[in-house]
């Protein structure tokens, strides 16, 4: 009772004794995948691994919470465990090991449980008020930005620290080491590039016009011409359906994910049209999965979410339980409540427009954190690690350097176990846009396959 107080007490402005047993599941659930282990709070908060090996760990007092959380802490660096990154680690005394073994417990000797909080939960997203014109946290007000470890999934290292040095300890502990996954995302924000005469009009000008192509214009309208014969000829539905044969003939569990609006200014095409139907069957029936992806309004909002997600869910004939926001939006006040309040069950949002990496420290799934009710939520976040127009738009790479940053995130996630989420838009295979869906999406993937074809042959 008086630990649980004072833990109160040192936490009062950041971590809840509900906090860091969240925190503490977040980091055991990676390091000790499919073993049993317990939290405990007093003396100190605990994993209890195996029933038997406690693992304890120190709480910080608000002042250098406070320094963590104002980018100002002090931090060492030590190697990962595949010795090919540095991984900054906060609190840890000169001299000191990370860990120890101290009378048959493990006692962690840094500052594990803060950065690990604030990143998982969004924690760090309350203590700055400044938004972007869609209503965004900035990467630039990002605790990964200010200690650069944007590129580092620094959660799953501290959790794979505790496993090496628990496992080389204690020989009875038998870990089956998780699979990492890559998993292609589609979020179609625009499905007909010629949904109306209009559009078509507006389009074909626009190639000639802004985009000062000849021989672009005219294919946009041979294509045009060539859409109200056969749907599947409008560039975008082609580039939807080319990334479905890709993902069915590389056996990829990829992602689609749909806005179910019919009208209204973020409606972009029917949900319910007949053309919209035909081209959310065809995904259906390739086996590939088909999610929500919420409109401009819809992440602030219970009602407005619901109404999309039944709108997806008359026209599938079933359960909707994941999501995507457009644009990536983002409030942690209110975003949680409103997909746990709706039924989601899977959300891939959180990542950063302006950088790729990992936003959330993690690139394994993890249940969300509601701050302002103080408890976990039901929703399973898959960050999104990169998205395509992060790398040819907001960061202005090349196609090499797009290709090389994508290879080390991938590195990253497979070093650690995770799961490497790439969103790419059905919209970023068309025009001068094709060269990066080329160089970049299928040159990765085929990199996969080469890779697994030469551990199949090992």
């Amino acid at each position: 009772m008086l630990a649980d107080l004072l833990q109160v007490v040192l936490y009062k402005l950041f971590m809840s004794p509900n906090a860091i047993k969240y925190t503490l599941a977040c980091i055991a659930d990676v390091a000790f995948p499919r073993v049993n282990f317990s939290v405990e709070m007093s003396p100190e908060p605990t994993i209890v691994v195996d029933g038997c090996i406690a693992i304890k760990f120190p709480v910080l007092t608000d002042e250098n919470v406070e320094m963590l959380l104002n980018g100002k802490a002090c931090y060492s660096e030590i190697n990962s465990c595949d010795n090919k990154v540095k991984v900054k680690v906060f609190g840890l005394a000169e001299g000191k090991e990370l860990f120890s073994l101290v009378d048959g417990d493990v006692v962690v000797n840094a500052d594990l449980l803060s950065v690990s909080f604030a990143l998982l939960s969004r924690y760090e997203e309350t203590r700055v008020s400044e938004r972007d014109k869609y209503g965004r946290f900035a990467y630039s007000d990002s605790l990964v930005k200010k200690y650069n470890i944007i590129d580092i999934p620094i959660i799953d290292e501290y959790a794979l620290f505790l496993r090496k040095f628990v496992c080389d300890i204690f020989q009875s502990v038998s870990i089956s080491p998780r699979k990492p996954r890559f998993i292609p995302t589609h979020d179609i924000d625009f499905l007909f590039r010629f949904s109306n005469f209009g559009k078509a009009v507006k389009a074909i000008a626009g190639d000639l016009l802004k985009r000062k192509s000849l021989s672009l214009s005219l294919k946009s309208l041979c294509d045009y011409v060539a859409s109200r014969r056969n749907i599947e000829r409008d560039p975008y539905v082609s580039g939807m359906l080319e990334l479905l044969k890709v993902s069915v003939e590389h056996k990829l569990d990829s992602k689609f994910y749909f806005k179910a609006l019919s009208r209204g200014k973020d409606c972009s095409y029917n949900i319910f049209s007949g053309r919209t139907k035909r081209c959310i069957e065809r995904v259906i029936s390739a086996g590939k999965s088909v999610g929500l992806h919420g409109g401009l309004d819809s992440y602030s909002s219970a009602d407005v979410f619901a109404s999309e997600k039944n709108n997806l869910q008359s026209v599938t004939n079933c359960e909707v339980d994941s999501s995507r926001q457009h644009f990536l939006r983002f409030d942690v006040h209110k975003t949680p409540q409103v997909w746990q309040k709706c039924g989601i069950r899977h959300d891939s949002t959180l990542g950063f427009p302006e950088h790729e990496g990992f936003r959330c420290g993690t690139c394994h799934p993890y249940r969300l954190y509601d701050v302002d009710n103080d408890c976990v939520t039901d929703v399973v976040e898959h960050p999104l690690i990169a998205m395509d127009t992060t790398l040819f738009q907001y960061r202005n790479l090349t196609v090499d350097e797009a290709f090389a940053s994508i290879c080390h995130l991938y590195e990253r996630c497979v070093a650690v176990e995770g799961d490497f989420v790439l969103l790419w838009h059905n919209t970023t295979m068309f025009g001068e846009l094709y060269s990066w869906y080329r160089n970049v999406y299928l040159r990765f993937i085929n990199s996969l396959v080469e890779y697994c074809n030469q551990q199949t042959n090992l």
